[in-house]
């Protein structure tokens, strides 16, 4: 080993930081994700107040901006905002709307729940095998060189894999000159047209089969692409999830509340010939609904 070489200890605390410090990050996601769980959650009470309004709609005639309303599950009195243009069957079914709405957007956010909680025990877990195997050998002069390779293959599925520094400088390189937006998330690189004559060059040439490639349905937008290297797993919901907000937002479903986001991998996404500058044909795809937002909000 060179002497400005880390040591095999030295290497494997260094990695042991590194899990630590995303260990952080995915409790503080975790919490943000209960925080929106428990938001979500209200589609109960949407639900339990539009049969209370059709239950006895004389509670809620047309001009009423809130009322207090007898719940017809629980027996106590709520007060309720409504819309004052709306007779109470109205503003019932527009209840009706939001419950069905958030109930989706609730089994979306226990979802991407469990998917971090098993990320956060896999984490704990290799923080005290690392624990393990440091306080055994004490020693700096007992870590082996496979001592540390092990360490590197416990943790290859949270940390990217390193690089080095004249490789790095190629990647940003190569990056720099890619005309599209791009962001990282969560290790994952996603590709944004920045036009239709973008878009087209995004989805049928620069996209490989096997990314994974996204637009919002029905409006004008940015196509998006998750760059995912061949032979691998897809990348998770949570990043999805979020690639799926960044396409709501560069698109004309920006200032909507919710937006049916398809999914699909790019080689189900083909270009019919004479077909205008942005318009291709995706097949096999999934929907995801979301939300918009600014990736200012988001990294």
């Amino acid at each position: 080993m060179k002497s400005d070489e880390p040591s095999n200890l030295e290497q494997i605390r260094a990695i042991r930081h590194k899990i630590k410090a995303l260990l952080k990050h995915e409790l503080r996601k975790l919490e943000k994700q209960k925080q929106d769980e428990r938001e979500a959650g209200q589609y109960l009470r949407y639900s339990q107040m539009a049969d209370s309004l059709m239950a006895d709609p004389s509670a809620a005639p047309r001009g009423t901006a809130k009322a207090l309303i007898e719940n017809a599950h629980t027996g106590e009195i709520e007060e309720i905002a409504l819309n004052p243009g709306f007779h109470a069957v109205e503003n019932a079914e527009l209840l009706y709307r939001k419950a069905r709405k958030g109930k989706r957007g609730h089994e979306t956010v226990l979802e991407l729940m469990r998917e971090t909680e098993t990320k956060v025990t896999g984490l704990r877990e290799i923080i005290e095998r690392i624990d393990k195997l440091i306080n055994e050998k004490k020693e700096p002069e007992l870590f082996t060189d496979q001592d540390a390779k092990h360490v590197r293959e416990l943790t290859e599925s949270f940390l990217p894999q390193e690089t080095t520094a004249a490789g790095q400088q190629k990647n940003l390189t190569k990056t720099e000159k890619i005309p599209f937006k791009r962001f990282v998330i969560d290790g994952w690189e996603i590709f944004l047209g920045n036009n239709s004559t973008q878009n087209d060059e995004l989805s049928t040439r620069f996209a490989k089969p096997s990314d994974i490639w996204l637009h919002v349905a029905g409006h004008a937008g940015s196509h998006v692409v998750i760059r995912r290297p061949k032979n691998t797993p897809p990348p998770p919901a949570e990043v999805i999830y979020k690639a799926a907000q960044l396409a709501v937002w560069f698109s004309k479903a920006k200032h909507t509340s919710f937006a049916e986001v398809h999914v699909t991998e790019a080689r189900f996404v083909h270009k019919r010939r004479h077909a205008p500058a942005g318009e291709v044909i995706a097949e096999r795809c999934k929907s995801v609904r979301v939300e918009p937002k600014n990736p200012q909000d988001m990294f």
